[in-house]
C-alpha cells in the first residue's frame, strides 16, 4: 500500500469519526435507573451536569446535580435527537423566560395582637384597621432555569376613623372628639427566586425569599390634635405563587406572601414636639402581615 493511500485511507477515517461525533448523541443514567438520551452541554465546577433534549418535538434545556447521575457517556447514541448546530444556539440562547416583572396589588391582613385592656370600640376600631390593601413590583432575573435573585418593593395601606367618642385621663380630665389613622408600611429588598416552569414553558410555580428594610408610617388624630409616628427595621419576605401563561411574554398571577417585621423604636410626633419612644420587649409594633395578591407578569 502506497503512502498516499494510506493518507486517503487515515483521511476518510478521521472524516467518518467527525461526522458520527457530531451526529451521536449522550447518555445519563441518574441514580433511579433513568436512562436519558441527550446532548451535554456542560458540567460546571458548582457540580452541575447540563444538558439538552427532545420533549414532544421540541427542544429543551436543563440540569441535575451530579450526585443525581450514577454515570454518563459521551457520543453514546449513533443518531443525535438533538442537532449539532441547534445544540450549539442553544448552549448560547436561554430557551426559558430568564426575565420575570411582576405588578401586585389585592388584600392584606396585620398580625398584631390588639390590647386587651381596652373598650370594645377600639378594638372594633383596632381589628378593622387590621385589613388593608397593598401594591407592588417584583422583578426578577434567573440564571439557569429554576434559580435567579431580584429584588421586590410593596406598600401596604390602611386607615380608620372613629368619630364621637370620650376619654377619661387618671386625673378625671375628659376628652371628646374623633381618633384616625392612616398606615403606610413600605417594604423593600432583594429576593432569592426560585422556579418550577410547565412543560410548556408559559406557567411557573414561583418561590421567592428575601430582606430588606421595612419602614412604617402612621398619620393619625387623637381629639383634634394631629400625631405622626415614624419608624423603621429589617424586615423579611417569603411568597408562593403561580403564573399563568397568556402569551410567550405576558401572564397573569396569583400570590401570596408573608411580610415580616417589628419596630422596637417609634418616633412620634405631635403638637410641635418630637420624641422618640423605645417599646418595651412583648410590646413590639408589629407590622408582619399576609398579602393575597393577582396581578400581571411580564416575562422575557
Amino acid at each position: 500500500m502506497t503512502n498516499n493511500k494510506l493518507k486517503q485511507i487515515l483521511t476518510i477515517l478521521v472524516i467518518a469519526a467527525s461526522v458520527f461525533s457530531m451526529q451521536a448523541q449522550d447518555l445519563i443514567v441518574t441514580q433511579e435507573g433513568d436512562s436519558l438520551n441527550c446532548r451535554i452541554t456542560q458540567i460546571d465546577s458548582s457540580g452541575l451536569l447540563r444538558f439538552l433534549f427532545k420533549h414532544k418535538g421540541e427542544i429543551r434545556s436543563t440540569l441535575l446535580p451530579l450526585k443525581q447521575v450514577r454515570s454518563y457517556q459521551y457520543a453514546y447514541y449513533p443518531y443525535a435527537e438533538v442537532p449539532a448546530e441547534q445544540a450549539n444556539y442553544l448552549s448560547v440562547k436561554k430557551d426559558y423566560p430568564y426575565l420575570r416583572m411582576a405588578l401586585n396589588g389585592g388584600w392584606s391582613y396585620r398580625l398584631g395582637k390588639i390590647p386587651d385592656n381596652i373598650s370594645s370600640p377600639l378594638k372594633e376600631y383596632m381589628q378593622q384597621l387590621k385589613s388593608g390593601y397593598h401594591y407592588g413590583i417584583d422583578f426578577n432575573y434567573y440564571f439557569i432555569e429554576q434559580f435567579g435573585a431580584g429584588f421586590k418593593y410593596t406598600r401596604y395601606n390602611a386607615s380608620n376613623r372613629l368619630d364621637n367618642i370620650y376619654a377619661t385621663t387618671p386625673d378625671n380630665i375628659t376628652f371628646y372628639g374623633s381618633i384616625s389613622d392612616q398606615i403606610a408600611i413600605d417594604f423593600a429588598g432583594p429576593v432569592f427566586a426560585m422556579r418550577l416552569l410547565s412543560a410548556n414553558r408559559r406557567n411557573a410555580l414561583i418561590l421567592n425569599w428575601g430582606f430588606g428594610y421595612m419602614g412604617y408610617g402612621n398619620e393619625g388624630l387623637l381629639f383634634e390634635e394631629k400625631q405622626h409616628f415614624r419608624g423603621a427595621c429589617f424586615g423579611s419576605a417569603m411568597e408562593l405563587g403561580y403564573d399563568i401563561g397568556l402569551t410567550k411574554n405576558l401572564a397573569i398571577g396569583f400570590q401570596l406572601s408573608m411580610i415580616g417585621g417589628s419596630l422596637s423604636e417609634i418616633e412620634h410626633s405631635s403638637g410641635g414636639n418630637t420624641k422618640r419612644i423605645k417599646l418595651e420587649k412583648g410590646n413590639y409594633e408589629t407590622l408582619t402581615r399576609f398579602d393575597l395578591s393577582a396581578g400581571l407578569r411580564f416575562v422575557l
